[in-house]
C-alpha cells in the first residue's frame, strides 16, 4: 500500500477559495439588499437648479419696509425675582459615646464548644 499522504492539487484548492468567495460575496450583496433603506422621494421643487438671477422685486420690498430706530423700540427691563440667599447651616461634628459591656457578655466558653 502506498502510505504517501494525498494531497489536492494547487488547482482545486484555488477552485475551492473561489467558491466560497463567490458564496460569500452573494450572499453578502443579499443582506444588503434586504436591509438597505430605499432612496427617499425628493420634490420637483426641491431638486430644481438655482437661478443665478436676482430678484429685484423683493429686493425692492425689503428696502421699503419699516424702520425703526432706537428711540421707537420700547426698552424691556428684566428683573430678578426677589429669592434673598438663605444662609445654610454648617453641620457640626457630634460624638458618639463608645458602648460599655455588660456583665453578662463574658467570655465563658460553653459545654459545646470544640477544643
Amino acid at each position: 500500500m502506498d502510505t504517501k499522504k494525498t494531497r489536492l492539487p494547487n488547482i482545486i484548492s484555488i477552485l475551492i477559495l473561489t467558491v466560497l468567495t463567490s458564496l460569500m460575496w452573494i450572499s453578502f450583496s443579499v443582506y444588503r439588499a434586504l436591509t438597505s433603506k430605499p432612496t427617499p422621494n425628493v420634490q420637483q421643487t426641491i431638486s430644481q437648479p438655482l437661478t443665478p438671477t436676482l430678484d429685484t422685486a423683493t429686493l425692492q420690498q425689503v428696502s421699503s419696509s419699516l424702520f425703526l430706530d432706537s428711540s421707537q423700540i420700547p426698552q424691556i427691563v428684566a428683573t430678578q425675582a426677589s429669592t434673598a440667599p438663605v444662609a445654610s447651616t454648617i453641620p457640626q461634628a457630634t460624638p458618639i459615646t463608645t458602648p460599655v459591656s455588660s456583665p453578662s457578655a463574658t467570655t465563658i466558653p460553653t459545654p459545646t464548644a470544640t477544643p
